[in-house]
């Protein structure tokens, strides 16, 4: 029986895409590597993974940060973006 598994990073786009709409053009170098430090905290969606048939199975699971990482760089992101409108 042929398995196909693979990654659905939608969940990632929509929340790097959130976190780089907050900011102008110029994004600070320590905030970009604070979003690519995200990267090392990737895990599964908790659910049941989408399972398709028609000749083989394609087992497709979601991924998504890990909440108190993303939690901690939105926090992040926010002082940021007031101390950038203050000055």
């Amino acid at each position: 029986m042929l398995v196909r598994v693979s990654a659905d990073p939608s969940i990632l786009k929509e929340k790097v895409d959130a976190l780089l709409e907050m900011f102008p053009e110029h994004i600070p170098d320590q905030f970009l590597c604070m979003i690519s430090s995200l990267l090392s905290d990737i895990v599964f969606v908790n659910g049941p993974p989408a399972v398709s048939t028609g000749g083989a199975f394609n087992i497709v699971y979601a991924l998504d940060f890990n909440t108190a990482a993303y939690s901690q760089v939105m926090a992040a992101a926010r002082t940021l973006k007031i101390n950038l409108t203050h000055e």
